[in-house]
């Protein structure tokens, strides 16, 4: 186990995870093209058992997905289908979308088949089909060692 986690201390290094309202990161990294966020934002559908933060609310999933079609960082989403992120979160709008299939498993340990759905935006899928960050250094940046100034 101890190597295993070598492994991953040192995939962590150059990541960075929050846990906090999705809304502030999309806000502080909006202008910076060379980051990746990845958003598991509490899913916008009702359900029998409530997480312990559960937002089914229109307004916070609205103004969460303007935050992120108006971004200019790459964005992966993952939810479940729904109207509201399908409506904002178009092929026109440069979105792709993926399903998965998955399952949960509730405390009594019966699986619930799933299908998830990741969608991205025009950047992550640009960086993804080009295998390249979405950034192009000036001579002066290079020089100054910069990685992901803003745009």
């Amino acid at each position: 186990m101890p190597k295993r986690l070598e492994q991953v201390a040192e995939r962590l290094k150059t990541i960075r995870i929050e846990n906090r309202d999705a809304r502030e990161i999309i806000e502080m990294f909006s202008d910076r093209p060379a980051t990746l966020i990845y958003l598991d934002p509490p899913y916008n559908i009702a359900r029998k058992q409530r997480y312990n933060v559960d937002v089914v609310n229109e307004d916070f999933h609205y103004d969460l997905i303007n935050k992120c079609v108006n971004s200019r960082s790459m964005i992966l989403i993952s939810g479940y289908d729904n109207e509201l992120y399908n409506s904002l979160l178009t092929k026109e709008r440069g979105w792709i979308r993926r399903h998965l299939l998955t399952s949960t498993r509730d405390t009594t340990g019966k699986d619930y088949p799933r299908t998830e759905v990741l969608w991205g935006n025009e950047y992550y899928a640009k960086a993804i089909n080009d295998n390249i960050l979405p950034i192009e250094l000036s001579p002066q940046e290079k020089k100054a060692n910069k990685i992901n100034p803003p745009r």
